[in-house]
């Protein structure tokens, strides 16, 4: 067992590139949003940007797409049409986030399957509605590698492990499923832990319980991927991701309750983490 704490966090990070431009820090595509949850996805990819990539689009819901430029003009968007995301160049991306607030229509599914099969270079965050489609279709484990790291919280891991699922054996099953998979596995809460494809166990030492609230997990996933577009390899992105995260919530309440945390104080919080610990 390893421990994400700021000695961790400093022999891994990487000094930012002074003379780099926003191509050099690396290009997060987003995919989700569906009706009622058009939030998520906006969370995801501010949460991207403030984790320090140089660019992000957003693949949502055309209802979603004001929205998005009113919270953060600074992200490009795309509306959901099937043929739309054909025609992005997946290849241009560095990274993609791919589920919150997605839906679990065929559309979801078919979107998944083409991108774990056809990009298995590619760093791909599977989160929230992507873990539930995953699930829905577990023959498909096999097309998992290395590169994806799944986010997990114990109820949507219990729906990949599927009747195996043991409550009282939720961290061995998910080490086991990890390396099975050759995939990343972040199991949320409280000390989240990180289950790499080659057999690592890392936990978290930041966060509280303020950030048991809307929408932090979809931060999460944004922070993550946003690491992965950096140049960080998926393993050391998701601890990275993780332990900023919690970091992030920390740092928020100092100037408020943990009761009153929401999912936008984290992303806002990062500004001032990001600064202090680079």
């Amino acid at each position: 067992m390893q421990y994400l704490n700021a000695d961790w966090y400093k022999k891994n990070v990487h000094p930012r590139k002074v003379d780099g431009h926003k191509k050099t820090f690396g290009h997060v595509l987003v995919l989700g949003g569906s009706e009622g949850k058009g939030g998520a996805p906006i969370l995801t990819s501010k949460a991207a940007l403030r984790a320090g990539c140089g660019l992000v689009t957003a693949y949502v819901p055309e209802n979603v797409v004001q929205a998005l430029l009113c919270v953060a003009p600074e992200i490009m968007s795309v509306a959901h049409d099937t043929q739309r995301f054909l025609s992005i160049d997946v290849e241009k991306v560095d990274a993609i986030a791919l589920g919150p607030g997605f839906g679990t229509d065929s559309t979801v599914h078919d979107l998944l399957l083409h991108l774990i099969v056809t990009y298995p270079e590619k760093s791909i965050v599977i989160d929230a509605d992507g873990l539930n489609v995953l699930s829905q279709n577990p023959q498909e484990f096999d097309f998992l590698n290395q590169n994806h790291i799944l986010t997990p919280h114990v109820g949507e891991f219990s729906r990949l492990m599927g009747d195996q699922f043991d409550s009282l054996k939720v961290f061995e099953q998910a080490h086991a499923f990890a390396q099975e998979h050759a995939v990343n596995l972040v199991i949320k809460g409280k000390n989240s832990r990180v289950f790499t494809f080659d057999g690592e166990i890392f936990e978290n030492t930041t966060g509280n319980s303020g950030m048991a609230t809307a929408g932090s997990g979809d931060v999460l996933t944004g922070m993550i991927a946003s690491l992965c577009a950096q140049g960080y390899l998926p393993k050391i992105a998701a601890c990275m991701g993780v332990y900023l995260h919690g970091l992030a919530a920390d740092t928020a309440i100092q100037h408020q309750s943990q009761a009153s945390l929401i999912a936008s104080d984290i992303i806002e919080a990062l500004k001032l983490v990001m600064n202090d610990e680079r």
